[in-house]
């Protein structure tokens, strides 16, 4: 069973933005997969990689957005995406140091993450870009 699963409740109305989101939530539930299966390090870390370098595509498309389209949040929503990225950096150098911590816990902290922040912050820019034509 996949740890997050798509539906309205993630969805924003932006095409760009829901597309983006759902490729992230697959590549969370890649990682969980291998994570549940036992892969080895090397595979997880393989894994984890390609998460990070998306989430790090899918924040500047969130975050130049927001910026053209003059969010008033914008800081702390560049903060909150900074706190995610952090924190998944240092289990990625635990991961390459040979420290396997992808525990139940470390992805329940994803999933939270992401469907608490979809779910909340990314709502405050929706009415922004929809207002200028972001569809």
């Amino acid at each position: 069973m996949a740890l997050i699963t798509w539906g309205e409740k993630l969805e924003t109305g932006l095409t760009v933005i829901d597309n983006q989101h759902k490729h992230w939530v697959g590549l969370i539930n890649q990682l969980d997969q291998a994570m549940v299966e036992g892969r080895g390090l090397e595979q997880l870390v393989e894994t984890l990689n390609a998460l990070l370098e998306y989430t790090h595509s899918h924040f500047r498309t969130e975050e130049v957005l927001m910026e053209r389209h003059g969010y008033e949040d914008l800081a702390l929503h560049r903060r909150e995406h900074r706190v995610f990225t952090d924190q998944v950096e240092i289990y990625r150098d635990r991961l390459e140091l040979g420290q396997n911590i992808l525990t139940v816990q470390v992805m329940q902290y994803m999933r939270e993450w992401l469907v608490t922040h979809v779910t909340g912050t990314d709502r405050g820019y929706i009415g922004t870009l929809k207002e200028a034509g972001v569809e």
